[in-house]
């Protein structure tokens, strides 16, 4: 199936990917004619939340994870949820989503950026102590280059920001 299909090759999927790093413009028209062909697929609008995000338009991206979690209940896209809900601030819903990615597939959990991007949503709250049970179920060996405005580094300097977030956070109340 071609790239606006349902289905993509993985070097469909590459040149894809490719796109949202070089012409984040022309992989949203990608991904919009995906939508527009394909309006029941979940996968469809899921790729069009990443060009809408790269975009900046976080709004629109939480629209197209919602329009895919009606579509079909997914882990990962309530993983993604959590992470644009993040960004755009709203921590209590972010914890909300990534709670229930957690839920629906534990093994799967710790994998990609949720326990990160929850225990700062935490911290983000001055909830220091959930804050940091995220942070203990990261590996020992973690490191993050703090990406999407998490805290970055090993899993040492990781608590240590979120500590010094919580406290920030708790000086606001």
């Amino acid at each position: 199936m071609s790239a606006i299909g349902n289905e993509s090759t993985e070097d469909e999927i590459d040149r894809e990917f490719q796109l949202w790093r070089t012409d984040p413009k022309k992989f949203w028209e990608t991904t919009n004619k995906r939508v527009e062909l394909h309006p029941d697929s979940p996968n469809a609008y899921f790729a069009r939340h990443q060009a809408w995000e790269r975009l900046g338009r976080l709004d629109l991206a939480l629209a197209d994870l919602n329009r895919a979690l009606a579509l079909e209940d997914h882990f990962v896209t309530h993983r993604a949820k959590g992470g644009v809900l993040h960004g755009m601030g709203r921590y209590e819903e972010a914890i909300a989503s990534l709670n229930r990615c957690e839920q629906m597939e534990p093994a799967n959990w710790p994998e990609a950026l949720g326990p990160l991007i929850r225990a700062d949503c935490h911290a983000q709250l001055g909830n220091e102590a959930a804050a940091l049970a995220d942070c203990e179920t990261l590996p020992d060996d973690h490191w993050t280059p703090g990406v999407f405005g998490l805290p970055g580094g090993n899993k040492q300097e990781v608590a240590d920001e979120l500590r010094r977030r919580a406290a920030i956070a708790r000086g606001r109340d």
